[in-house]
């Protein structure tokens, strides 16, 4: 991992999820994503990252490559969380959440060039739901 990433990590005091709410693994670990991407500029710095699992980060990409509104959306979401120095508020991984969901009603029968689902099966099951990460049901 790099050292960016296990200084924030460590800043933030990450545990358990990323900032967008998918669970932490030995087979999911952390990574370090640039906010501003690196060929405009963007810097591999505190200020510039965010938290993400491999398999969130994955999935952040394929976002940009077929709904760069959702993208964008989620990477706003991401800065904001950055430049508040803290992990996620409920309300930032509910709106991600609620993003990610769309997008997979949008795409669900969507095949990759490859000719493989877009939307894997980690991709929704990776994800922790809102009711699990804050301990009740929030629906009324």
């Amino acid at each position: 991992m790099r050292a960016i990433t296990n200084l924030m990590i460590d800043e933030w005091n990450v545990k358990k999820i990323c900032w967008m709410g998918y669970k932490v693994s030995k087979e999911n670990p952390y990574t370090y994503h640039h906010i501003k991407k690196r060929c405009v500029g963007g810097e591999e710095s505190i200020e510039n990252g965010a938290i993400l699992t491999k398999i969130a980060h994955e999935y952040l990409h394929i976002l940009e490559t077929h709904d760069t509104e959702k993208y964008i959306y989620i990477n706003n979401v991401l800065k904001q969380i950055n430049e508040q120095g803290f992990m996620p508020l409920e309300r930032q991984l509910l709106a991600i959440n609620s993003i990610l969901e769309e997008f997979e009603r949008e795409n669900r029968y969507v095949k990759s060039k490859k000719g493989k689902m877009l939307i894997k099966k980690e991709y929704i099951e990776g994800r922790i739901c809102h009711e699990r990460i804050f301990g009740k049901d929030r629906r009324h």
